[in-house]
């Protein structure tokens, strides 16, 4: 009742305020459908795109598909068939579009304009009638549910409660009631609980919404909705990669993925393909799996009742059977396809492929056809693949049976592994796996310890063999358990999978006893350490428990023992490996002393050359020989040296004495205070180290050794005993030597050795060299230089000069200026004729005495020409003589300076002038030669006049009108023209005539009196000629614009190519086309009186006569309705119309004869082609019908400058997409109007309230 009473308040109020503003109803009308629009559309906008991609899937099945795919619209799990958005706005039946209907707030119905003239009206009816009849108005203008959708599509035609709700405009909790019907008389309506599903077949609905009022419940009409269910379809080909499936249009059908059927039925073709048998096969629905057979037309048809998958297989008809063996744990394919039955078929004459896959657990050990094993397989993780030849026998059987095996990995149980401390972590793997591996009973059976990874328990996770726990990690060391738990890993490879398996083991060192076994009883000769090994394995081996000599590699065996003569405990010990385990053995063995030698590498070396090492040796090595040397110097001086920094108190005692023993025999001799010593002193030296070793050893032999050598020395050399001795040095003067060699180790017996060694005096590559030579011919020194002269020698070796070289002797012997004979070994150095001699005698070098002479004194110089007469011929460069200066050895000194004099000169103008530059010109010239410390010399030089005939040939030139000629441009030739020349002709380049005008004239040049007097013959000159050729110059028609209807701008032109423009001639632009209406016309320049010395280019320009402008506003009319229709008028407005134009506009109005506003509206498909209109009509200035009313007639048209069609007006129907739709409708700036309907608005609301109050009561 409420509600009741607020209609019809709000009805009233719109009444009052139309009738008070005069605002058309429409306006009312289409500002509430305005706002109801504009929420919808918030709420519709990614529904209408996903309605148009749903729309262009109905149009074709195949193409269906691949567009869904694109767009994410294959999902099976929404029922809607669509991508599931989010939020309120969002549509979730992935509905179709289309801009066809209008949405009209909470209620669908269609717009009619027609209709909404009598709003004020109907609002007013509505106060007077019952629910019953507003539903009823409500059914009759039911439209389609949506302003943009044309149908739904559901997947299988199903649908939840809430997402209905939300399409048919509920929004949550979706809590309104509705229902549907296909026929109006059965109705399926919403649940009050929960969420359920629907399902509706396709077909056109009628939907309902539950309204309760004061009254009861009402059931409303909301509109009607096309609905489609659709299936999902899959069509898969097995057999032939040239297989296709068509569909009922004879289109392809995508393979190998989902699209959707929009029916209850499909129909399809398949390809035929030769010597294939087709066999078509549905699963899916009610009917479960089926076989689908074609019509007479190879049609299949599909009924659908739920999703279908369509399977088509082309089976070859000239085939060869593959029968395939046992495949219970594998998996076969042939061509990529899955064998799933027992025999398959191939093509004839074709290399088919074979896959066998195992599953987890198994391997393929191999494959027969036919019972022959094949060769060629190959594996890839764990499949084994091949290829083979079906042959040409049709209908023939192969038969292929893989051998699939179970991979196992058998370990042995309760087994005893050999370990011991240390011992190699790869023996320690290989005795695990050749005691724990069973390969009888292990798959693969050739499986091998480089295919394994052995790991233990360590107590702290699985850990490698050689594992090392840190300390105080709760975790142990292989070997430290009497057991230990072993993982052994299979790594697998191409054909096997990797396998693991466990076990448990004990731990045992089970390697054989062994015992060492010294013979009795040795004696064995002092030698090296290795040698005396060897020998003394010959005494040992190495036996079992048993007695029994085990095969061990004696070269391990240890020796410990104290190397020295006499008798030694030996100790011998085996180390044991991984097959046998250690012992040791002592016994008693004797030691005698052994043999040695020494060699002494007798030498001759020359002087300043270094003597081979080693000069003495010692056999064995460690016998330790010490060398003297002594001999006589090429000068007669005794030498001795002996080296002992190498040998040791050790080395002499044969074993290790404590302090003094790693010390050398000339750290002992500072050690005693000996910092010299002679050779008769050498005994001593030894019997002072022998109280040093003690009775560690006895060294008697060794002294002994020593005293016999130096005995021998002293007869080779008397005196010898006396000479001090070079402690660690070799000879390095000329002479010869005798080296005496001595082993010194006790532990030998002592053994001596002698040789000689030489060195010879140096005269190869050795001579003797003055020590500055006199750089002049005649040895000529002047008394300052010789004052300064370093004379006397020296010796070179290679080159290279040697200082304080002794023996060298200097002698002079001459004549002075005065006649005296001198001579002395002091140089003289007065004016004289000198001898100086250079000799050596005795000392390291040998060289052949050197003699020169030498003159102390002043020379002159003289000077000479090259040539005393030069003739030349003029020809443009200078011409000169040349002289030198020689000193008295004929020795050049150097190029004397030259003056010229002209005596003969060939102008008048010209005086004779000394100049030290050659002379150019023709003449006869005195020529002075002059240099220091010489006479001058005086030459002739003679330049003669050019005989050959000489020409100049001007070049032309060639220049425009108006331009100066560059005369500096102008290139000349010439002939027997010496270069020089050629400038100061081109100097005197002019031209005879003048450059005011067209044409030609000469150009020449002039020779001057100083080009010519250099030749013999007068100089000959050709002209040029200069040309004047006419001047380029454009004139373009300037291009401009004109409004039809308006006067042409004045032409004008512009001018390019010349600066003075006032000598062109009389210049004008015409339009070379007669006309005025709009186009492009032609603007030709002409020229009148051309100057001659022009040459004109005249282009042309454009004038654009544009479209006039102009804007209609169209009269409003008014009528009584029942009257005939005024004239429609229109004024032109803008640039106006040309007089005697017409514009060709026609004018009409919506049909209707109801009291109201009409649109009035424009024809413009006949407009003048010279107009265009500047702006469409506003659109404010209808056509109305009022009620008769007294004194109310038709409206005239008052304007004078208004035009009407000059025909009845006609009702013209609205089409889509007409000018039409651009007019609106009513006029909203009032205001005041507004303002005075909320006021009576206001007043009635006041009055209605007070009524129902005073009823109540």
């Amino acid at each position: 009742m409420k509600r009741k009473v607020c209609e019809s308040l709000f009805a009233v109020t719109l009444a009052l305020t139309v009738a008070v503003t005069n605002i058309p109803v429409t306006a009312f009308a289409t500002e509430i459908n305005q706002s109801a629009r504009q929420e919808q559309m918030t709420e519709s906008v990614q529904t209408e795109n996903q309605g148009q991609q749903s729309d262009s899937l109905q149009e074709n099945h195949g193409a269906q598909n691949e567009t869904n795919s694109e767009n994410g619209q294959n999902s099976t799990d929404n029922p809607a068939g669509a991508e599931q958005n989010s939020g309120e706005g969002d549509n979730p039946a992935g509905t179709d579009l289309k801009k066809d209907n209008q949405f009209e707030g909470n209620n669908f119905q269609k717009v009619d304009n027609q209709e909404n003239s009598g709003v004020a009206e109907e609002i007013s009816r509505q106060q007077n009638t019952d629910d019953n009849q507003q539903n009823a108005q409500v059914s009759e203008q039911a439209a389609m549910l949506s302003s943009d959708e044309t149908q739904w599509n559901w997947h299988k035609g199903e649908i939840t409660q809430n997402e209905l709700k939300k399409l048919l405009g509920d929004s949550w909790p979706y809590a309104g009631t509705y229902r549907w019907s296909k026929d109006r008389e059965n109705w399926n309506k919403t649940s009050a609980y929960g969420n359920p599903v629907y399902t509706f077949d396709t077909g056109t609905y009628y939907f309902q919404k539950e309204t309760v009022t004061w009254t009861g419940i009402q059931w409303n009409d909301i509109g009607t909705k096309e609905i489609h269910a659709y299936y999902n379809m899959e069509i898969n080909i097995y057999g032939s990669s040239e297989g296709v499936v068509y569909n009922s249009e004879n289109l392809a059908v995508p393979l190998n993925s989902t699209f959707q059927v929009y029916d209850n039925k499909y129909k399809f073709t398949v390809k035929n393909i030769e010597n294939y048998e087709i066999k078509v096969t549905a699963t899916g629905g009610s009917q479960g799996e089926r076989k689908l057979t074609p019509d007479a037309n190879g049609m299949y048809e599909v009924i659908f009742d739920d999703d279908v998958t369509v399977k088509v297989e082309y089976i070859a008809t000239n085939y060869v059977n593959v029968k395939i063996g046992q495949t219970e744990n594998a998996e076969v394919y042939i061509n990529d396809t899955l064998i799933e039955n027992e025999d398959t078929r191939v093509n004839l004459n074709e290399n088919f492929q074979i896959k066998i896959i195992p599953q987890k657990g198994y391997a393929i050990e191999g494959v027969t056809v036919d019972q022959a094993s094949v060769s060629d397989l190959s594996f890839e993780k764990y499949a084994a693949s091949f290829s083979w030849y079906s042959g040409e026998t049709n209908q023939a059987t192969i038969t292929i049976s893989p051998k699939v095996v179970k991979e196992v990995l058998a370990l042995k149980e309760n087994v005893i592994v050999s370990y011991h401390k240390g011992m190699n972590v790869e023996r320690l793997k290989n005795n695990i796996f050749n005691t724990v591996v069973n390969k009888e009973n292990t798959i693969p059976n050739n499986i091998s310890i480089d295919d394994v990874e052995i790991q233990y328990q360590s107590g702290l996770g699985w850990q490698e063999l050689d594992y090392k726990p840190i300390v105080g990690v709760f975790a142990h060391e292989f070997g430290n358990n009497d057991t230990e738990k072993i993982r052994i890993s299979y790594k697998g490879n191409s054909q096997y999978a990797p396998l693991e398996a466990e076990t448990t083991v004990s731990i045992s060192d089970e390697r054989i006893e062994t015992q060492v076994i010294i013979q009795e009883g040795i004696t064995i000769q002092y030698n090296t350490e290795d040698v005396m090994k060897q020998e003394l394995l010959q005494y040992i081996t190495v036996q079992d428990k048993d007695g029994n000599t085990l095969p061990v590699d004696k070269s391990e065996l240890t020796f410990s023992y104290n190397r020295i003569v006499g008798q030694q405990e030996l100790t011998v010990s085996y180390a044991g490996d991984d097959d046998y385990k250690d012992s040791v053995a002592t016994a008693t063995i004797t030691i005698t002393k052994g043999d040695a030698t020494v060699s002494v590498n007798s030498q001759k070396i020359t002087y300043g050359e270094s003597f081979e090492a080693p000069i003495f040796t010692a056999s064995p090595e460690e016998a330790k020989a010490i060398g003297l040397i002594v001999g006589i110097t090429a000068s007669g001086e005794k030498y001795a040296s002996i080296d002992l920094s190498e040998v040791t108190v050790n080395d002499i005692a044969g074993t290790d004495i404590p302090i003094y023993g790693k010390k050398s025999v000339q750290e002992v001799m500072r050690s005693l205070g000996m910092t010299s010593i002679k050779v008769g002193q050498l005994p001593e030296l030894f019997e002072k180290i022998q109280g040093i070793i003690g009775s560690e050893s006895d060294i008697a032999g060794v002294i002994n050794g020593i005293e016999k050598v130096i005995n021998i020395l002293e007869k080779i050399i008397p005196g010898i005993n006396d000479v001090t001795i070079h402690i660690g040095e070799l000879p390095t003067e000329a002479g010869v030597y005798t080296a005496a060699g001595v082993t010194v180790n006790s532990n030998y017996n002592t053994a001596i050795g002698v040789g000689t060694l030489v060195i010879a005096q140096k005269k190869t590559n050795a001579k003797l060299s003055f020590n500055q030579n006199i750089e002049n011919k005649h040895n000529r020194l002047t008394a300052a230089e010789a004052e300064s002269f370093d004379f006397g020698g020296h010796i070179e070796v290679d080159g290279n000069a040697v200082g304080d070289t002794p023996g060298i002797r200097t002698n002079f012997v001459g004549k002075t200026a005065t006649g005296e004979i001198v001579s002395g070994t002091e140089a003289f150095k007065e004016e004289g004729e000198y001898i100086e001699t250079i000799s050596i005698i005795g000392g390291n070098y040998l060289a052949i005495p050197i003699v020169r002479t030498y003159t102390i004194g002043e020379a002159k110089n003289t000077i000479q020409f090259e040539k005393k007469i030069v003739y030349a011929s003029y020809d443009g460069n200078e011409h000169g003589m040349t002289a030198y200066a020689y000193n008295e050895d004929g020795d050049k000194l150097g190029e004397a300076a030259l003056e010229y004099q002209n005596i003969l000169q060939t102008s008048t103008n010209v005086s004779p002038v000394e100049n030290s530059s050659a002379p150019i010109d023709a003449g006869m010239y005195r020529v002075v030669a002059i240099y220091d410390n010489a006479e001058s010399e005086v030459g002739t030089l003679v330049i003669t006049k050019a005989v050959a005939q000489g020409t100049v040939t001007v070049g032309n030139a060639e220049t425009t009108y108006g331009q100066k000629l560059n005369l500096n441009s102008v290139i000349i030739q010439t002939k027997n023209i010496a270069q020089r020349d050629i400038a100061a002709i081109q100097d005197t380049i002019a031209c005879a005539g003048s450059d005011e005008a067209i044409g030609s004239h000469a150009i020449t040049v002039t020779v001057p009196e100083s080009v010519s007097r250099n030749y013999l013959r007068t100089i000959k000159v050709n002209k040029g000629t200069h040309t004047i050729i006419s001047k380029e110059v454009t004139i373009t028609a300037d291009s401009c614009k004109a409004q039809y209807g308006n006067t042409f701008p004045e032409f004008t032109y512009q001018i390019s190519g010349v600066s003075d423009k006032e000598n062109l001639g009389d210049i004008s632009v015409v339009k070379r086309e007669d006309g005025n209406h709009v186009g492009t016309y032609t603007l030709d320049v002409q020229v009148a009186n051309q100057n001659s010395n022009y040459k004109y280019n005249l282009e042309s320009g454009t004038l654009t006569i544009k479209k006039r402008a102009i804007t209609v506003a169209i009269d409003k009319k008014q009528k009584v309705k029942g009257q005939k229709d005024p004239a429609l008028t229109y004024t032109v407005e803008g640039d106006g119309l040309v007089e005697g134009d017409s514009l060709g506009i026609y004018l009409s109005r919506k049909s209707g004869e109801k009291v109201g506003l009409y649109d009035i509206y424009m024809d413009t498909s006949n407009l003048n082609k010279d107009y265009e209109l500047a702006s469409e009509p506003s659109g404010k200035d209808k056509f109305e019908i009022v009620e008769n009313k007294a004194g109310l007639t038709n409206q005239k048209n008052d304007s004078g400058k208004s035009k009407t069609n000059g025909t009845q007006v006609k009702s013209v129907k609205k089409q889509p997409g007409t000018v039409w739709d651009r007019i609106k409708t009513g006029d909203n700036n009032k205001p005041v109007g507004y303002f005075i309907a909320v006021l009576i608005s206001l007043a009635a609301i006041i009055m209605i309230i007070s009524a129902r109050f005073q009823r109540k009561k």
